[in-house]
């Protein structure tokens, strides 16, 4: 899987990173929202190539959080998700989500008929996010 794919929110949200990262990062991708992923799982990195499979409006870049550009990027990560074992999303104003809710905004980015999926929207949340952790657990023994 390749390091970066496309993007980076705007300079103007909330994470502060130093120039040098920021640059790189600007200068490998050209999209708008980010997607961090465990590089090491097999599951992740296969919804990875899903993704950029059907990106085709090139709106998303993904990072291997392991990385040091997913590294610098976690590091400033919003203090409610810190120690959360989870894919993220950051979206093009530098708002986080993760869990179900990066799930959720990842389709919406995506084409139809992916798109559709989003429909999970109307589980509440709780039982969202209860279904991904159950699914996270058992994601590095799927292979």
């Amino acid at each position: 899987m390749s390091v970066a794919r496309r993007g980076l929110p705007s300079r103007s949200n909330q994470v502060s990173h130093s120039f040098e990262v920021w640059w790189l990062i600007l200068v490998t991708t050209g999209s708008q929202s980010i997607v961090l992923i465990d590089g090491f799982c097999p599951v992740c990195t296969g919804w990875a190539t899903f993704i950029d499979k059907r990106d085709k409006a090139g709106r998303i870049s993904i990072f291997a959080q392991e990385t040091p550009e997913g590294e610098a990027l976690i590091m400033d990560r919003p203090p409610a998700l810190a120690g959360l074992d989870s894919v993220f999303f950051i979206d093009e104003s530098g708002r986080w989500f993760a869990r179900s809710s990066a799930v959720i905004r990842i389709l919406l980015q995506l084409s139809l008929p992916y798109q559709l999926g989003a429909i999970i929207w109307l589980v509440p949340r709780p039982l969202r996010d209860a279904a991904y952790d159950i699914y996270a657990r058992n994601r590095k023994r799927r292979i």
